[in-house]
């Protein structure tokens, strides 16, 4: 769409604000969108006036979805954003700046050839990352096609060795960095914002209540699943040591619950043990409330260190494209296209149960939450591709908290401590996946799924889902304990690891989704939602 320029002096503000607003409707903008940079405009445009600048050119600009005023005008260096400080509380000058303060994250100012530019962010593309995401990917599996036809055996390795692996670690170390205090000062401000501590512990036992149902019926429709997938002739390709059958996987619920509680506040956080970090985040959370007012600056503390390290998060968000394309390129070299399109049934399963365990969830946001799934099932499309670049619940709660304040309109005192909660407790992705996998696995080495083997390993999928890591690889280490409980040998697990990414993706999806729904669920039966958001398209 071509840009159209405007002049603007204070003979014709009127006028030309007037055709700002008819052009931006045009566009597409929102009323409220529309009003806001209205606002902007005046209030930029005066203080340059009040600043010896006689008119102002403007344009407007729609690019990749989005939507900005671009007001430029010569002399001079005059930033109209300068000392954007409220002066006192009657003076005029301390309303006006205050409009540009609640919006600073949508204007910014640069000196270009000469000239002053001010450009007012009028709409911002939702999917204008998913758009990066896809052509990223894409880009990838051709890159990966052309590199296995015309580069070197050792070009392929330096690409994958040197390039891949080093950025792609890089890229999560820089995302572990900062999963720990995400998660801690989210949890900690999302519950020193409620005042009512018997609030916090009737919302926290409906959250963990509703987790806890959606893993029992992904535990128990994933063996169904696995079941029915891999019932009747199956070819073997080993066999097993009848007297390792029935080995008990090294799962104690009881040492998990005592491990919570760490021996020092410095362990969790280089361990990464993400219960121990959950339980001192609340511990210090209620502490913090019972102080109330005389502890008002490690609230507000508290609260600037929240939006640091969420800043922090989005900033190293920048590099998820290229790491989605290192990613598919890597994938292809190694798997190859036509097993990324046959993966089997294990990959077939894992998608069964994402669809499954998808109208559960829109049932119970229907039923607890008392709203449509119908927005939750449109939006969270556009949040997909993230998921499943990044391939690590963890990793990916900055992100998810995020959409789901701004995407769903979901109130952030819930889902900053409701999503981390769910990252470590909720992993319905994960539930398929070991059982499907074993299941797949004990048929291909000829072991007789008995009724007792298969609650066995019910109870064993529900308490490794609990407890599994949210890392890259964290789910495989849980999938070993289970196959050696069937007597499987432990070496029969690498059969997975070729299609380990691609399923790893599914998996992960599945669980932050999970996480989402659950979460929606709870805030629309807590009117802890702005429902005008929710529906919004």
């Amino acid at each position: 769409m071509p840009k159209e320029m405007l002049v603007v002096c204070e003979a014709n503000f009127s006028e030309i604000a007037d055709k700002i607003r008819e052009t931006l409707k045009a566009r597409g903008a929102g009323p409220l969108e529309i009003d806001r940079a209205s606002l902007l405009f005046e209030e930029i445009f005066f203080r340059a006036v009040g600043m010896g600048v006689p008119e102002m050119r403007v344009t407007i600009r729609k690019r990749l979805g989005d939507l900005s005023l671009r007001l430029a005008f010569g002399g001079e260096e005059r930033n109209p954003l300068a000392d954007v400080e409220a002066q006192g509380e009657e003076d005029i000058e301390a309303y006006r700046s205050l409009i540009l303060q609640a919006n600073r994250t949508k204007l910014s100012y640069s000196r270009k050839s000469g000239e002053n530019v001010v450009v007012v962010l009028v709409h911002s593309a939702e999917r204008k990352q998913v758009y990066y995401m896809v052509a990223a990917m894409v880009l990838g599996i051709v890159c990966g096609e052309l590199m296995k036809v015309l580069a070197s055996p050792g070009m392929v390795e330096f690409f994958d060795v040197t390039v891949v692996k080093s950025v792609r670690t890089v890229f999560l170390n820089a995302l572990s960095m900062m999963i720990a205090p995400v998660v801690f000062f989210s949890i900690v401000n999302g519950i020193t914002s409620m005042t009512d501590t018997a609030e916090l512990g009737r919302l926290g036992g409906k959250l963990i209540g509703l987790y806890l149902f959606t893993t029992v019926v992904a535990a128990v429709a994933s063996v169904a699943v696995g079941y029915a997938l891999f019932s009747g002739d199956v070819a073997q390709i080993g066999t097993i040591d009848e007297a390792a059958k029935g080995a008990a996987p090294n799962v104690s619920i009881l040492a998990m619950i005592v491990g919570v509680v760490p021996k020092n506040l410095v362990d969790p956080i280089i361990k990464g043990d993400m219960l121990q970090i959950i339980f001192v985040a609340v511990a210090f959370g209620v502490c913090i409330t019972k102080l109330g007012d005389s502890v008002r600056i490690l609230v507000q503390l508290i609260e600037a260190l929240t939006k640091f390290c969420l800043r922090m998060v989005t900033m190293i968000a920048w590099f998820i494209p290229l790491i989605a394309f290192l990613s598919m390129a890597s994938l292809v070299l190694h798997v190859g296209l036509e097993s990324l399109t046959m993966v089997g049934r294990l990959f077939l399963g894992q998608v069964l149960g994402w669809l499954l365990m998808m109208a559960v969830y829109s049932v119970i946001i229907r039923v607890v939450g008392g709203l449509s799934p119908l927005p939750f099932l449109r939006k969270i499309l556009s949040f997909i591709p993230v998921v499943m670049s990044i391939m690590s619940s963890n990793a990916t709660m900055p992100f998810t908290m995020k959409f789901c304040t701004e995407k769903l309109g979901i109130s952030s005192k819930l889902s900053s401590f409701s999503i981390p909660i769910g990252s470590t407790v909720n992993m319905d992705g994960v539930c398929f996946y070991l059982s499907i996998g074993s299941i797949m696995l004990a048929r291909l080495y000829g072991v007789e799924l008995t009724g007792e083997m298969l609650a066995a390993l019910l109870a064993t999928v529900i308490a490794l889902s609990v407890g599994a890591p949210g890392v890259p690889g964290g789910v495989f280490v849980c999938f070993t304990s289970v196959v050696v409980s069937l007597g499987i040998p432990l070496e029969a697990a690498s059969v997975l690891l070729a299609v380990e990414s691609v399923c790893a993706m599914i998996r992960v999806t599945h669980n932050v989704l999970g996480d989402i729904a659950m979460t929606s669920a709870l805030a629309g039966r807590e009117k802890l939602m702005d429902e005008k958001v929710y529906k919004a398209a």
